[in-house]
């Protein structure tokens, strides 16, 4: 199967979380369908290496705890233990947000992901994961479900944050938003329409005149304005998140908030990529200790996640929300009380189509 046919079946939902495991037998048992209108998927990558063996931990498993003396996170009912899950597995206590969604079966938890032969490094193992393919590609796996499905929505894709996403990166042009309050060109709507009027003539040169740098540079321009378009008029400082929701106060729950208020306000958002970093953990990761540096960035993640997936509420049944890492941590802890360049590595998936529970 194509993995853009693969995204269709996932944009069409109901989806069984074990069909992202295997390339072979697991994608081939997912059913036929096509992608619909507001169906969203928001991809959520923890750059830096995740360690999954503090993440979902297998505490059933006594070589974890020979493994790891100082960092291992103590069984369910122990202080500052693992929430339990289904007497093998717990989650780390920092998910606490999560664990609440693993009780409603709309959390699927993929302990051990990745690919044969990966390497260990942060940037190649990054960009085979958003190419799709382990011998990488120049166009991310996203990109590739932009060029080859329908659709004329300016917004059908975004990236968040100060670079656009390799897995978003390809011959379709996609917009990279920062901060829907401030989009760098104006404060008034008279500085936003003049702005426009005047690229708007800038971009009226037809296509089918310029070389093939030139159109692409004409096509992100396009796409610019368009997105401005699809922009005007949203109250990003005013919006308010439903069902008492309350996004972490930094750039990745900012970034989650504007997800959902794009979402809600129907401008046709179907993709989505958001990065949460600090997860190399070499020295001092700590277990369950809630000043450990790993601790911190599972509660920003958490809490981040939670809230956007409270905030949605019944659209839910509509998004979404993928979870990825470059690699593992080795099983072994090091020296420095950190943990190493590994290979699999947890990922999750939530939302109202997905089987919750443990898979591969």
């Amino acid at each position: 199967m194509k993995r853009r046919e693969f995204l269709r079946h996932l944009l069409a939902l109901p989806v069984a979380a074990g069909t992202f495991l295997h390339p072979g037998a697991g994608l081939r048992r997912l059913q036929a369908a096509t992608a619909t209108a507001g169906h969203s998927l928001i991809v959520i990558f923890q750059r830096g290496g995740c360690d999954g063996l503090n993440t979902v931990v297998p505490y059933g498993d006594p070589d974890y705890y020979a493994l790891r003396p100082t960092i291992g996170i103590a069984p369910p009912g122990q202080e500052g233990g693992a929430l339990e899950l289904d007497g093998f597995f717990g989650l780390h206590p920092a998910l606490a947000p999560l664990h609440e969604i693993w009780g409603e079966g709309s959390l699927a938890l993929m302990p051990a992901v990745h690919y044969d032969d990966a390497p260990l490094s942060h940037f190649d193992s990054q960009y085979a994961i958003e190419s799709g393919t382990p011998e990488g590609a120049e166009q991310g796996w996203l990109n590739r479900y932009l060029a080859g499905s329908p659709g004329g929505d300016p917004l059908r894709a975004a990236g968040f944050g100060l670079k656009l996403p390799h897995a978003l990166s390809g011959q379709q042009p996609v917009a990279t938003l920062g901060d829907l309050g401030d989009l760098g060109i104006g404060s008034s709507k008279a500085e936003v329409e003049a702005f426009t009027r005047r690229f708007r003539a800038i971009y009226q040169q037809p296509v089918d005149t310029l070389d093939l740098n030139r159109a692409r540079l004409h096509a992100a321009g396009l796409t610019m304005l368009d997105s401005i378009a699809a922009l005007d008029g949203i109250d990003s400082d005013g919006y308010q998140p439903a069902n008492g929701a309350e996004y972490p106060e930094t750039g990745y729950g900012r970034q989650l908030r504007q997800v959902a208020q794009l979402i809600k306000e129907g401008v046709g958002l179907e993709l989505a990529a958001i990065d949460i970093g600090g997860w190399d953990t070499h020295s001092s990761q700590g277990g369950s200790d809630p000043a450990g540096i790993q601790a911190r960035r599972h509660k920003e993640f958490a809490d981040g996640i939670a809230a956007l997936y409270r905030d949605l509420e019944q659209q839910m049944d509509d998004v979404v929300i993928l979870t990825m890492t470059d690699f593992g941590r080795t099983a072994r802890e090091n020296a420095s009380r950190g943990t190493d360049h590994g290979k699999a590595g947890a990922w999750f998936a939530l939302g109202g189509g997905v089987r919750g529970g443990i898979h591969g």
